[in-house]
């Protein structure tokens, strides 16, 4: 934790040091993103591509050049190809902060994208603090805060909107309790914040357990959710120990009612755990995951899935929100550029409060940002419930639950 905190503290101190240079404007041509100075868009990307979070980084990388593809191939960025560096962070919280510290000693970025997974709140009030505009998945609201951080903008659901639907179905089901297996990160922390009181407040009682991210045996946590005899069962976090919680459910036989949470439905899960070991669960899922749905036969998503299919070779093992989050990642950093007709970070971020979604044709995702919304607002229609089925090519098989 201290190694962390230096780093981060060490990080921050040298972007002030850059902000005070710069001034208020977004740069005077030098650096490695040179501001608002002439020459091509360039996205500084922090990414994963070493350590356990490799193959994740690996898939939102391919994702991430779709974009540049997609962009480029309509018309670029003020007129001129978008361009992306990658930085590999190991997807590491101390990693992100000392890298971020070297991009931002070498000059004021365009836009910087944060991270992959856990690693990206590390990055998020350093960059806040540089006046850089930033494009993140992170699902947590805490940085949906235009006051707080003015040019850092969202581009996944948040955790209330997916929490707010699993308790909506929990609540449709009758379950009086529920014990909630989550990973042992940020994430799975800033969703116990959001979801115990969800819980509560629709009179359900909820038991916690959390495993950790590199865990292979989840046994002892499901034990402890399963103590106080909950009605059902909650699975949720984007990890590997996801096939841990699915391999301890079937360990111990358990024929509880079991939901995956959408950031649990998103993992790989073919290559996590057998098939069988999800017999049983109803996936939570984005509509823009599952075949058929109306979000995966709009124009925008079918751009997207040719140029992302044409990167991998066609090999998606990730269901699609794992591509999608990271293409948006650069759609909206783009096109805040091309609205605001500037590099300007503060312009590029009040031309993304005010756009529509015909100002967005790229984007997938619902365009409803605002002065006081930097997040997309998904809906109950953004959510489907299915059983385990096949995934194709990134999309899942729909299947009643």
């Amino acid at each position: 934790m201290r190694t962390r905190r230096a780093a981060i503290a060490a990080a921050l101190a040298v972007s002030l040091l850059v902000v005070a240079a710069c001034g208020d404007d977004a740069g005077d041509g030098s650096g490695s993103g040179n501001g608002s100075g002439g020459g091509p868009m360039k996205i500084d990307a922090l990414v994963a591509l070493s350590g356990p979070l490799a193959v994740v980084g690996g898939a939102m990388q391919q994702g991430m050049d779709a974009a540049v593809q997609v962009v480029n191939d309509n018309g670029g960025v003020l007129g001129q190809p978008l361009k992306i560096n990658y930085i590999d962070n190991a997807g590491s919280a101390d990693q992100s902060a000392a890298k971020l510290q070297e991009l931002l000693s070498g000059g004021k970025p365009h836009a910087v994208i944060p991270g992959v997974a856990s690693e990206i709140p590390a990055g998020i009030p350093i960059l806040a603090q540089a006046g850089i505009f930033t494009s993140q998945h992170f699902t947590s609201a805490t940085f949906n805060d235009p006051k707080k951080y003015p040019l850092e903008f969202g581009n996944a659901h948040t955790i209330p909107d997916y929490v707010g639907s699993l308790v909506s179905k929990a609540k449709e089901s009758g379950y009086k309790s529920v014990g909630i297996l989550d990973i042992d990160d940020a994430s799975g922390q800033a969703f116990e914040a959001v979801a115990g009181p969800a819980f509560k407040a629709a009179d359900i009682a909820v038991t916690f357990a959390r495993v950790p991210p590199d865990s292979i045996d989840a046994t002892p946590q499901l034990q402890q959710v399963l103590a106080p005899n909950p009605a059902a069962l909650i699975f949720a976090g984007y990890s590997p120990a996801a096939g841990a919680m699915a391999k301890a459910r079937a360990k111990l036989a358990v024929t509880l009612p079991t939901i995956a949470a959408q950031t649990y439905s998103a993992n790989n899960l073919a290559d996590l755990a057998p098939a069988n070991t999800y017999d049983g669960i109803l996936f939570q899922q984005l509509a823009t995951s599952v075949k058929g749905t109306p979000q995966t036969e709009s124009a925008a998503f079918k751009k997207f899935y040719d140029a992302v299919l044409a990167k991998s070779g066609g090999k998606l093992p990730f269901p699609i929100n794992t591509y999608l989050v990271a293409y948006h990642d650069v759609i909206l950093a783009a096109a805040a550029a091309n609205l605001a007709g500037s590099l300007d970070a503060k312009k590029m971020a009040k031309a993304l409060e005010g756009a529509k979604p015909a100002d967005m044709p790229l984007y997938v995702s619902p365009v409803t940002f605002s002065a006081d919304n930097h997040f997309p607002t998904f809906g109950p229609g953004d959510f489907v419930f299915t059983k385990y089925g096949p995934v194709e090519k990134g999309l899942s098989v729909p299947s009643a639950g």
